[in-house]
């Protein structure tokens, strides 16, 4: 027995809808939403006796052309004269310049070549005197025969990496000079942001560890004592954003708490703490440092080199300690005669960095965020010296909801 459909109505149009408000109508929230692509309208030119090269989606002011991830390398050619020309080729190229121990080793990390024309393939057709192109910077390179990031445009003590386009315009071998040329530097900006937003930098620390303790990370560190003073090591607590993926150009807030009895306290204060509590300010016999640390690994031939340098110091402010029913004690509780001290802080990149962290198998770059707690007269001091790295990720973009290919 065949079964019989059920009646089907069909539904009521759905009603008309328009962005423009009616009267009575108005607007609860809002996303404003960006063009899929960024669009620099800049325009490079390098100009020779004989060549002239064009390069458009450029920064306004640019003095270097720069382009990002897959970047399209887009304009045109102009020549003074066409006439008994063999081949036009355009020619994209990195190398990767490591040294250590004093060796130095040069990787071609890109190398594509395009002719724009050729007087093979034209039927005997003249040359134009204008040559447009559009081609695509790599997004990798082969080492060996595994496939690795191309690295941005760099420089550092051990290390460069830089990019070059050419243009060749080959003439017969009976002319005394057969080729001439024109060679532009060019900067490989590949961006990144992090996965998710941080706080705000001006947020109050003591507030939002309350509201929202996901949106902290805690990095712990112990600074101990010398074994004749019999004194109790110093906890450090240092809170920073927990997306641990920073902006080179924004601000980092963070906060430090050192937790031990006030005997073990007393080293960063003015004066020994009396029995019952501390003082106010802490303007103590140790420098307390938190600082951003840029780490340079160069690997030649099983050899590697390290540099390290400092491109962000963190500014401290005092002020008051964390309440006893924090979550963070929660798995190490305040004891008995336990005492705090309290920081906020801030750190920020150096202008001078412009370049996020980065790894290839040769050259890795790292950035660590660094607590260094160092004795003022390390030998009358009851404290040793503590430092403790933290690695983060330095990024080129802050974060952002909006799709854009870069």
């Amino acid at each position: 027995m065949e079964s019989i459909p059920p009646s089907y109505t069909p539904s009521t149009p759905s009603p008309s809808y328009s962005t423009q408000l009616l009267p009575g109508e108005q607007t609860v929230e809002e996303t404003q939403r960006r063009s899929l692509q960024l669009h620099n309208t800049g325009v490079f030119r390098r100009i020779t006796d004989s060549i002239t090269l064009v390069l458009k989606d450029q920064p306004l002011g640019s003095i270097t052309p720069v382009y990002g991830r897959s970047g399209l390398v887009r304009g045109h050619i102009s020549l003074r004269s066409s006439e008994g020309l063999v081949e036009v080729t355009l020619k994209l190229e990195g190398h990767l310049r490591l040294e250590t121990s004093g060796t130095a080793i040069t990787t071609l990390v890109a190398s594509d070549s395009y002719s724009l024309w050729s007087s093979s393939s034209t039927a005997g057709d003249p040359c134009p005197r204008t040559l447009q192109f559009a081609i695509s910077f790599p997004s990798v390179f082969m080492d060996g025969c595994q496939p690795q990031p191309l690295p941005p445009s760099f420089e550092d003590k051990f290390a460069t990496c830089s990019y070059t386009l050419s243009v060749v315009v080959s003439r017969p071998r009976r002319f005394l000079s057969s080729n001439d040329s024109l060679v532009v530097p060019v900067c490989y900006h590949p961006r990144s942001r992090p996965h998710t937003p941080m706080l705000p930098s001006d947020a109050p620390f003591m507030t939002t560890v309350k509201s929202s303790p996901e949106e902290w990370h805690q990095v712990l560190s112990t600074m101990n004592a010398t074994q004749s003073s019999r004194l109790a090591p110093v906890q450090c607590l240092l809170f920073i954003p927990s997306v641990q993926v920073y902006p080179f150009s924004e601000t980092i807030p963070f906060h430090l708490q050192l937790r031990a009895p006030s005997s073990s306290l007393a080293p960063f204060l003015d004066k020994s703490a009396p029995k019952h509590g501390l003082p106010v300010l802490p303007l103590g016999k140790i420098t307390i440092r938190v600082y951003l640390l840029r780490q340079v690994v160069v690997k030649v031939f099983e050899k590697q080199k390290v540099s390290k340098r400092i491109i962000g110091e963190g500014k401290l402010t005092y002020s008051s300690p964390l309440p006893d029913n924090h979550h963070s004690y929660r798995n190490a509780p305040l004891g008995e005669g336990i005492d705090c001290l309290d920081w906020d802080g801030e750190l920020r990149c150096t202008e001078d960095v412009t370049v996020g962290s980065f790894a290839t198998d040769p050259l890795s770059v790292r950035d660590f965020i660094v607590l260094s707690l160092e004795p003022l007269h390390p030998l009358k001091c009851p404290l040793l010296a503590s430092k403790h790295s933290h690695a983060i990720r330095l990024v080129t973009d802050p974060w952002s909801d909006h799709a854009v290919t870069w």
